[in-house]
Order: structure tokens, then C-alpha cells, then sequence
């Protein structure tokens, strides 16, 4: 067997391992650190786009176009193995990487150098059909150990499973190069391709990293705070008081004549928004503003409509011109992250929102989102108030001097929400319902992350109340194609869908993993704009059991 390079695939997937074999964050960054530090120039950007879970730099916009359907042909031609018995061990290990895996444990490795593999990803993608897809994979995978074929197929199919964030990739970055992770992060945003910052990081060239536009930055993150009080002995005074809408948070990107909207789970979903692209034209160059798509009324084209309103734009990736002036969508502009071609994410928000106020907006369609100086509780209980009776979920509450801190969830931005308190968290396994319910899925049991480095899943809870009987359906569709095990009328899903829900109380109860349950619990709604990742976790459940 040829011996392992640094350069090599094989020992891009033993550190992947390691990695995914500890919990310890400090451990998974000297991990990835180490493996990045001997890589030579030219599998430097590779590793370090693949720890990231990117087959490509993001900023490429495409995809090897590989689904689960195309992997299982591959491995059954390669093991000689019926495609049923094979769809059965995916259901029985719930990872398309383990099937590989397992199926091809016997494989040598040809030993493909990390560059290599990059070539073979970037012939996927060019693959002119199915059939040509399937014979490059069949022969990618025909020169891997089992070993290798179950990372590889985890980065085809999007999702490493190891425990490594991005966030954590920066810092290995940092890590290995001694360079300041506040500068790697920069370089990142600017960028918009970790790989290319690790190479910038060793030449020590990060300064000389310029803003591309039109690959999706990260969203700033609220932290929750429970009452007016801890919000105002949280933030220096005074602070901005902006209203929390309930829609779907959208970046927007305005550059030579062109507009791109990302979602906040960095999809382009410019194609479904048509009305928001044309509005958001005029407002400069080299623009990237955030902010929250919501239906509007067409009487008062900056009045929100409830979230069901929107759930109609959703699923549409190209609406028809009768949902388009059935439910109007605008978007309300509450920050600027780049100003004529400039990243100003590190101005303070007084400066930032300036800037956005500056900017020439349209007579309707978009808006920069109404705010207001506070500096007391009171305050905040009023605009809390007026932000309820408008029909909006509640306030975000944000320190004036803050930076813009990108995909991180710190103190500098809180948000207060109804009165109820409300938990995001992801479906783990769904039952068929009674009655009229019988025929479909629609109790839910959810889980919570264990924290916020640590992605396991604890279960809190399990609910059956709050979607409309058009919802449920629609869910009973997503849940059998992410079924991975049955037994009678319960089944294990994949962690995808992400719900919202309120209780009465947590209490403590040994009757879950988490120690914890929902009591009276009720689904909110769907949040297809929320990836797992940002669930909430343990430590949020244990504060409203009041740390019990």
C-alpha cells in the first residue's frame, strides 16, 4: 500500500478521524492545525476547503450534482452488492458514508493526492448527465480504502459529520500559521473561500485578501435574554431597539447591475424573490445588506403580513405573476456590511447604520427597518409592546458601538421574543398520527444541541399541535424520504427539519437524554431558514428550568 503523504487524501481522512473521534474542541483545532501545517502550497487550499465540508471554494456556485441514489449505484458496482441490501444498511446505519464504508472495507487505496481528488470533484460537476456522473464515481471510489470512500461520500453529499465548524477551521488556519484569528476571519469574509485564506495565512499575504461579492457572509446571531432588565444590565447605554419581524433573514448583494439575495443557510434564493431583486437594484455599488424578507400589504407596503403569509413564497423558486401580487414580499434593511466595494463590518453599528440610511431607496420594497435610541427597561417594555401589537415576534436590542461579528452568537446583539418562551430545535423521529391523523406523520419528537461545540443531539421534548392539517402532510412527504430506521408506526429521521416551539414549563424529567422536558408543548412553526447547527442547546433549556 503506498505510504501516506501529507499531501495525500489518506492523510486528510486519518486526521479526520481523530478528529471526529474527540469532543474536545482544543483537540479538533490542533488536530486540523497540525494536518494543515505539513500540506505543501498546492493541497494546502484543498485540505483546508474539505475540513470545512466544501468540495469547492463557495464562491464557484457549483456542485458535483451526487445524491444518495447515484452513491449506492456506485457502491454496488464496485461491491458487487444488490441495491436493496444496500438501501437497508443505510436505513440500519443512517449515513451514506458508512455504507461506503462497510461495503468497500476490503479496497486499497490507490493513494490520490489531495489535488487529485479536487480534479476528480471539478470533473463531477462538469459530468454532461447520470451517466457519466456514475462512471466517474465508480472510478473515484474504485481508488479508495474504505476508509477514505466513507469521508469522500460525506463531502459529496455535504456533511463531514465530524464535529468540525468552520469557525474552527479559522482557527486552525490561525493556529498553524501563527497569524491573529481576527485577521484570518477577516480574510475569510472578504474572501468568501477558507482555502484560499490558509494560503494566504502562510505567506502572511492575509492583508492582501480584497471583498468578493456574491458568495454569502455570515449572519450576525442574537443572544436571548429573558426581560428588559437583564437586557439593559447586559448593554451600555443607550442601545438601538429594533423590532423582531417574523420572516426569513436574507442577505442581499448589489454590484454592476447585478442582485443576489442568500438565505441565512447560504442558499441563493434570488430566482424566488423577483419583486426584492428590482427593489434593491438602485441602492449602489458594491452593496451587502441584511436584513428580513417579510409579505407585505399592498395597501402599506411596509406593514408585515404573519409568517403564513409568506409560507406561500417558500417552496416557490419561481413564483407565477398570480402568487406574486397575491402576497407581496419586501424586505426590511436593518445593517450594511459592504459600502462601495468596502467590508465595514468592523465600523460600529452607529456608523453602519448611517451608511444604510444613506443609501438611495426605492418608493417601496425595501426599507431600512425603523429603530430607536433607548436607554431603560421601561423603554424597552413599551417598544416590546408597540412591536407585539404590530404583529412582530418581539425586539432585538443592539449595543451602538458593536461591530458586525459574522456567524457568531455574542453578547453585543439580544433579542427578546413573546412573552412564551420558545425553543428552536430539530426533529429526531416521527409516529404516525390517530384518528383523522392515521395517515400520516405528525407527532414529532425534537432534540436540542448538547452545546454549542458539542453537536449531539439530547431529546426534549415531542409534540403534535400547531401545524395545519396542509403542514402536516407536507411534513409526512420530507420525513419519509429522511426515514432512516422503522419500527410499526415509529420512525428515526434524519435531523434535518427544524421546528419552533413554546411550552409551559421545563422541568426536569429522566425520561429523556437531555434530563429535561417540555411541558405543554406546541409547534410554532416551520423553520426552514434555520439550519441544525443553530438549534438551541442544553445550556438555553437549563436556563429556562430556571438552571435546575
Amino acid at each position: 500500500m503506498p505510504s501516506a503523504s501529507p499531501d495525500s487524501f489518506a492523510a486528510l481522512v486519518a486526521t479526520a478521524d481523530a478528529v471526529g473521534a474527540t469532543r474536545s474542541r482544543l483537540e479538533k483545532v490542533a488536530a486540523v492545525a497540525a494536518r494543515l501545517s505539513a500540506t505543501g502550497d498546492a493541497a494546502l487550499p484543498v485540505a483546508a476547503r474539505f475540513f470545512a465540508g466544501h468540495a469547492f471554494p463557495p464562491t464557484a456556485a457549483c456542485t458535483t450534482q451526487v445524491g444518495p441514489a447515484l452513491v449506492r449505484q456506485a457502491i454496488a458496482a464496485l461491491a458487487d452488492a444488490d441495491a436493496a441490501h444496500l438501501g437497508a444498511r443505510a436505513v440500519a446505519l443512517g449515513d451514506a458514508g458508512d455504507v461506503a464504508g462497510e461495503a468497500l472495507a476490503a479496497r486499497p487505496s490507490a493513494g490520490l493526492g489531495l489535488v487529485a481528488v479536487a480534479a476528480r470533484l471539478a470533473a463531477l460537476a462538469a459530468a454532461p448527465g447520470t451517466t457519466a456522473r456514475r462512471a466517474l464515481l465508480v472510478e473515484l471510489l474504485g481508488e479508495t480504502s474504505g476508509r477514505e470512500a466513507r469521508l469522500l461520500v460525506r463531502l459529496l453529499l455535504g456533511e463531514l459529520r465530524i464535529g468540525l465548524k468552520a469557525a474552527q477551521v479559522e482557527e486552525a488556519i490561525a493556529r498553524a500559521f501563527g497569524r491573529p484569528l481576527a485577521d484570518v476571519r477577516r480574510a475569510t469574509q472578504l474572501a468568501g473561500d477558507v482555502g484560499e485564506v490558509a494560503l494566504l495565512a502562510r505567506r502572511d499575504a492575509l492583508a492582501t485578501a480584497r471583498l468578493r461579492l456574491f458568495h454569502p457572509l455570515g449572519f450576525m446571531l442574537a443572544q436571548p435574554l429573558p426581560t428588559p432588565d437583564a437586557i439593559v444590565a447586559a448593554l451600555p447605554a443607550p442601545f438601538a431597539v429594533e423590532d423582531k419581524y417574523d420572516g426569513i433573514r436574507v442577505q442581499a448583494h448589489v454590484a454592476g447591475g447585478r442582485v443576489a439575495l442568500f438565505s441565512r443557510t447560504l442558499d441563493d434564493v434570488t430566482a424566488r424573490f423577483p419583486e426584492v431583486v428590482a427593489a434593491v437594484a438602485g441602492l449602489g455599488e458594491g452593496v451587502v445588506v441584511d436584513g428580513e424578507l417579510l409579505a407585505v400589504d399592498a395597501a402599506a407596503p411596509t406593514r408585515a403580513l404573519p409568517f403564513q403569509q409568506l409560507q406561500q413564497r417558500l417552496g416557490r423558486k419561481a413564483p407565477g405573476a398570480a402568487l406574486l401580487a397575491r402576497v407581496p414580499v419586501g424586505l426590511a434593511a436593518f445593517d450594511l456590511l459592504a459600502h462601495a466595494g468596502v467590508l465595514v463590518v468592523d465600523e460600529p453599528w452607529r456608523a453602519r447604520r448611517a451608511r444604510l440610511e444613506a443609501l438611495t431607496w426605492p418608493a417601496a420594497g425595501a426599507w431600512p427597518a425603523p429603530v430607536r435610541l433607548l436607554s431603560d427597561a421601561a423603554g424597552i417594555d413599551a417598544a416590546f409592546a408597540a412591536a407585539r401589537a404590530a404583529g412582530n415576534e418581539g425586539l432585538i436590542v443592539k449595543e451602538a458601538g458593536s461591530s458586525y461579528a459574522a456567524g457568531r452568537r455574542g453578547g453585543a446583539w439580544i433579542k427578546l421574543k413573546r412573552a412564551l418562551a420558545t425553543l428552536d430545535v430539530v426533529v429526531v423521529a416521527v409516529e404516525r398520527g390517530h384518528g383523522r391523523r392515521r395517515a400520516v406523520l405528525s407527532d414529532y419528537t425534537f432534540a436540542v444541541r448538547a452545546g454549542d461545540d458539542d453537536p449531539t443531539l439530547r431529546v426534549v421534548g415531542k409534540a403534535f399541535t400547531g401545524l395545519t392539517d396542509a403542514e402536516i402532510l407536507a411534513l409526512t412527504a420530507r420525513f419519509e424520504a429522511l426515514t432512516l430506521e422503522r419500527h410499526g408506526g415509529w420512525q428515526r429521521v434524519r435531523p434535518e427539519v427544524v421546528l419552533e416551539v413554546t411550552f409551559d414549563v421545563v422541568q426536569p424529567s429522566a425520561r429523556h437524554d437531555s434530563g429535561y422536558a417540555l411541558r405543554f408543548p406546541r409547534i410554532v412553526r416551520v423553520r426552514d431558514d434555520k439550519p441544525p447547527s443553530e438549534i438551541d442547546t442544553l445550556a438555553r433549556v437549563a436556563a429556562l428550568a430556571g438552571g435546575r
